[in-house]
């Protein structure tokens, strides 16, 4: 299997309006979109989550959706996972929600070294991220950890592990080098003019590389389309 792509969505971050932006990643091809709104009130989150989700439903697009930190949207709207970070819910307490529910999406979560990256994965994590690879506009003045660090923690790891950080088509063969299961963009796709072409040209790139992952990422669980007509709008915009 070949590695994936994932596109994460930042409101500050984009030169279509967001919906728009994430919307043309899928269409172009993005394995996942992460919908990460980590100020905005719950209930735009699940309008834009439940808002793509019927784009991706009705257009028969393959991109799964994840959203960041939000347990409760990621079940109630039944989609591909949950994306935790360091203040969200604790991984063995989402993993007992899902199993108390029946719910049969992933559990992902960021990581920043090799030490939290095997604690993610002896909690029950399904994948990790770990970044920032290369200097990003997500964390400014801060150094990177490099490939040699991305290559540790895939090469310790038996679940994916996904790239982030300033990776773009110039690196990312070099990333896909070290045997993990895919990058995570937001810059390279959701900054350009078109963001369906800028996914399928990384995609390509990615394809050239010729690496295969370690550990393929596999989403288990099928995105539903909305059961009822959206409430309330999902357009603003920070």
């Amino acid at each position: 299997m070949d590695a994936v792509l994932h596109v994460i969505s930042d409101r500050n971050r984009h030169r279509l309006p967001l919906l728009e932006a994430l919307a043309e990643s899928a269409r172009g091809g993005a394995d996942v979109i992460q919908i990460r709104e980590k100020k905005a009130p719950a209930s735009e989150t699940y309008g834009l989550v439940r808002a793509l989700q019927q784009i991706c439903t009705e257009e028969r697009l393959s991109s799964r959706i994840l959203v960041n930190d939000r347990v409760d949207i990621a079940l109630s709207a039944g989609i591909a996972g949950v994306h935790l970070a360091a203040k969200s819910l604790p991984i063995p307490a989402a993993a007992q929600l899902r199993r108390q529910i029946g719910w049969s999406g992933m559990i992902g979560c960021s990581v920043h070294s090799l030490d939290e990256a095997i604690r993610a994965q002896g909690a029950g994590a399904d994948y990790v991220t770990f970044g920032h690879v290369f200097a990003s506009e997500s964390h400014p003045g801060l150094p990177p950890r490099g490939l040699y660090a991305l290559r540790r923690v895939t090469e310790a790891l038996s679940i994916p592990v996904i790239a982030i950080g300033g990776i773009d088509r110039a690196n990312v063969g070099a990333v896909l080098e070290t045997g993990c299961s895919g990058v995570a963009v937001i810059g390279s796709v959701l900054n350009a003019e078109d963001p369906l072409a800028a996914v399928k040209r990384l995609k390509e790139a990615m394809k050239r590389s010729g690496s295969s992952p370690k550990v393929p990422f596999c989403p288990t669980a099928p995105d539903l389309a909305p059961a009822a007509p959206l409430i309330g709008s999902h357009t603003k915009e920070g």
